[in-house]
């Protein structure tokens, strides 16, 4: 059997490089076809490991954001349910997400199976994660449509969405993914939340203090690690942020924490000093940089996808309130002072960010 998946694994053209359908066709058909909240396949049924994702969606969403995965023929929920399996493994082993990246799978049968459901985030399209369902379609043959069965089960998958209010009656279908970058929508694109939910000072425990104001908008992003254990829920996020403002202020004579803001790999945002308080993390900066701090040591790991979008909606945030300009520049702790953070790992991630300048 692990001969098997692992062939399996190697035949597949790619679930780095997934194939879209002609959605607005498809779209017609399936809208048009929904009709009852179609059977879906459980985790436990189809014999998922632990869900360990923790970033939650903000519902009700506005996007519907569809797949279809090229490779995975199956015709019946045994096999399904084994390619399913072998998803996963593929997800978090070699891509290194927290889970299978959609919400839910389709089957040409007919079935549509659990991803990681209907409170959690996806790792589907990177920027629109945290404000779409992802829906991918599997089992039909390369090159093939899904199935009138398939097309009817994700019809009555999103009817049941908009019932029980996961997906606004408004929704923006389809998303075409044309290229890994690239989002084309099929009506105009209304403006979406970029901001994250912060947790604040007084939702963690925050000493009050009195430090110097910030002269806003700023003009750098400085990307940060606190180089110490990282934390996967809030409650523990949360003592972490107070023991560095404890160390911090009684330990660096620092008169507050030193960031502006945290982020954990829970996807939460920790509020430091906030937007409007000059922080303490680089020397010569402090007054004219926002300092954002990922929670953990990463040197040689990564931080999860829901924290790195976390951060960079934080960013997108800033420009959006006017708190950071618009052509800011986007740096590495180490770029301007002589340190291992962020770390390289993390380093070589935000290179690719926009507006990042060595």
């Amino acid at each position: 059997m692990q001969k098997g998946l692992q062939s399996m694994l190697s035949s597949l053209v790619s679930w780095d490089h997934v194939r879209m359908l002609p959605w607005l066709l498809v779209f017609s058909v399936l809208v048009l076809g929904a009709r009852d909240a179609p059977t879906i396949v459980s985790r436990n049924d189809w014999g998922s490991r632990m869900l360990t994702c923790r970033a939650q969606l903000t519902q009700p969403v506005v996007y519907v954001i569809t797949d279809e995965l090229t490779g995975m023929e199956c015709q019946e929920q045994n096999l399904c349910s084994w390619k399913l399996r072998g998803l996963q493994s593929h997800s978090v082993y070699t891509k290194g997400w927290c889970d299978v990246p959609y919400n839910f799978l389709v089957g040409d049968e007919g079935r549509v199976y659990e991803g990681v459901g209907w409170n959690i985030q996806g790792s589907h399209t990177q920027g629109y994660n945290n404000v779409s369902l992802g829906i991918a379609f599997f089992g039909s043959k390369m090159g093939s449509s899904p199935s009138p069965a398939a097309l009817s089960a994700a019809g009555g998958l999103i009817s049941y969405a908009i019932q029980k209010g996961y997906l606004s009656s408004r929704y923006i279908r389809p998303l075409i993914l044309q290229s890994e970058t690239c989002l084309v929508p099929q009506q105009p694109v209304r403006s979406r939340k970029a901001c994250p939910n912060v947790v604040t000072r007084s939702a963690w425990g925050a000493r009050e203090t009195l430090c110097p104001k910030m002269n806003l908008p700023v003009k750098y992003v400085i990307i940060i690690h606190t180089a110490e254990t990282s934390c996967n829920v809030s409650v523990d996020c949360q003592i972490r942020v107070r023991d560095i403002q404890s160390f911090h202020i009684n330990d660096r004579n620092f008169c507050d924490i030193s960031y502006q803001f945290l982020v954990g790999q829970d996807g939460g945002v920790y509020e430091g000093v906030g937007w409007h308080t000059q922080g303490a993390h680089t020397y010569g900066y402090n007054d004219i940089a926002l300092g954002i701090a990922f929670i953990g040591n990463f040197v040689e790991r990564v931080p999860n996808n829901a924290a790195l979008e976390a951060a960079q909606n934080l960013i997108q945030c800033a420009v959006d309130e006017g708190y950071l300009v618009t052509d800011y520049l986007l740096v590495g702790h180490s770029d301007v002072v002589n340190t291992l953070s962020p770390g390289k790992a993390l380093y070589n991630i935000i290179k690719t960010w926009p507006h990042f300048k060595h």
